[in-house]
């Protein structure tokens, strides 16, 4: 079978569009691209003795994470994850007064800070909270 020079072009043209088509994915899932071990540590609540503490951070985003208020509250599921270019950690809540409760927090480089919500699920309410890593 002989190439024509329309079909050489029409390849070229279609090779084209999908380089710059993908092009602008290839870059954010480049960006998307953590090193989540940066929330390896123990967080304390700035308006309370709550505390988060995260260890055995996975680069596929899982992680041992316990949370005290001031006694241990079982924590059921947490995730990090990348979205719009912040790493986020999930958590969510499974005990006494606690049934479904949960943070999504953003950790915030610049202040070594996590900060996003906590939604209080016996009350049916999110509240704003901030996280400050605490010296051991």
């Amino acid at each position: 079978m002989q190439i024509t020079k329309n079909h050489r072009i029409c390849c070229c043209f279609i090779l084209s569009l999908t380089v710059l088509f993908l092009w602008p994915f290839q870059s954010a899932f480049a960006a998307e691209k953590q090193d989540y071990s940066v929330l390896a540590g123990d967080w304390q609540r700035t308006d309370g003795g709550y505390l988060v503490k995260v260890s055995e951070v996975q680069s596929d985003g899982g992680a041992k994470v316990e949370y005290f208020n001031p006694k241990p509250i079982h924590v059921e599921q947490a995730a990090i994850s990348t979205q719009k270019g912040l790493i986020k950690l999930f958590i969510k809540l499974q005990d006494t007064g606690y049934e479904g409760s949960t943070y999504t927090l953003y950790y915030y480089a610049e202040k070594d800070a996590l900060a996003g919500f906590y939604y209080q699920a016996t009350l049916d309410r999110t509240y704003k909270v901030i996280f400050m890593r605490r010296d051991n």
